[in-house]
């Protein structure tokens, strides 16, 4: 984590997500113990109220755009040479680094989500602790304002980068229903038709930025399938539930030739959706499975977190 110091003193920072790391004498004080009280800012003799907290059993709420000032307020106080934005990164990196951030959606925030132990927060939070083993710290950010100091794109896609990729995949594959292989066949490099389940794959990933780092690229099924084996993620039907984003391979005559291949698109009610390149030698289709069906042969687990 970077370090953010000034005239010896190590930046401190915080209401939750923003950590104490040294106490700093700053010409304000404040404190926040319940959903009914304020902040309190007094400067040159002005007060100034703004409620930014509330708390619901060991669930902190923090409101990112009150926050945010409150940390610009302390910026006019302190002259270090980072801008806010790179604390909140090198926070965000430490958590992210111990697993222990979220990011995710909920009504009409984007809500970042710090799981602190008890040991952790009882410096930062000692209001709060109380009987609690551990503390929940939810900053919100209202999806109506744009965030200037944090790429919460970029941010999303560090702290639930195999989500995005599996739903990325996904998405990308059902807007292709309908279409027909030349488009595919061509970025692989061939002039002429081909057949294209493999390179339909291959083309997805491509367009999600995992080819041959997740999904290689392949025009011949086997090559694929032994591609997951050697990398140990080739997972079988009887042992695996497999995700949307998962490879599926098929054999049609149950012999030692793999056939056909595609994208897991869900699972639902013991039946796999797929979306598939070249079905009838000339489709992008969707095909139903119960889970069960023998002619599934495998499925290619990519570990799209690393």
């Amino acid at each position: 984590m970077k370090k953010i110091i000034y005239s010896g003193y190590i930046l401190v920072a915080l209401l939750s997500f923003y950590i104490i790391i040294n106490c700093i004498d700053l010409p304000f004080s404040y404190s926040a113990v319940n959903s009914n009280q304020k902040l309190e800012k007094v400067n040159d003799n002005k007060i100034v109220k703004k409620e930014i907290l509330k708390q619901e059993d060991n669930i902190i709420y923090i409101l990112f755009n009150e926050l945010n000032e409150f940390m610009n307020d302390i910026n006019n106080y302190i002259n270090y040479d980072k801008e806010l934005k790179i604390i909140y990164e090198d926070i965000i990196n430490k958590y992210f680094e111990s697993k222990k951030i979220k990011m995710y959606d909920e009504k009409n925030y984007t809500v970042i989500e710090i799981d602190y132990s008890k040991n952790e927060a009882q410096n930062i939070f000692s209001s709060y602790i109380k009987n609690y083993d551990n503390l929940i710290v939810k900053i919100l950010f209202d999806k109506r304002t744009k965030v200037q100091e944090l790429d919460l794109d970029a941010l999303n896609f560090k702290i639930n980068r195999e989500k995005v990729i599996r739903e990325g995949i996904v998405k990308l594959a059902q807007s292709q229903l309908g279409k027909t292989g030349e488009d595919y066949w061509t970025w692989y490099g061939y002039n002429h038709r081909v057949e294209w389940c493999c390179v339909f794959v291959s083309w997805l990933a491509y367009k999600n930025g995992v080819l041959n780092t997740h999904i290689p690229k392949f025009v011949w099924v086997k090559k694929g399938v032994d591609y997951y084996r050697e990398k140990g993620e080739l997972k079988f039907p009887k042992n695996y539930t497999p995700k949307p984003g998962d490879i599926i391979f098929f054999n049609w005559n149950d012999n030692p030739v793999i056939d056909h291949v595609g994208i897991v698109e869900k699972v639902q009610n013991g039946y796999v959706y797929s979306i598939e390149g070249n079905v009838q030698y000339k489709w992008v289709k969707r095909r139903r499975l119960k889970s069960t069906s023998k002619y599934i042969y495998a499925y290619g687990v990519p570990d799209y977190s690393k």
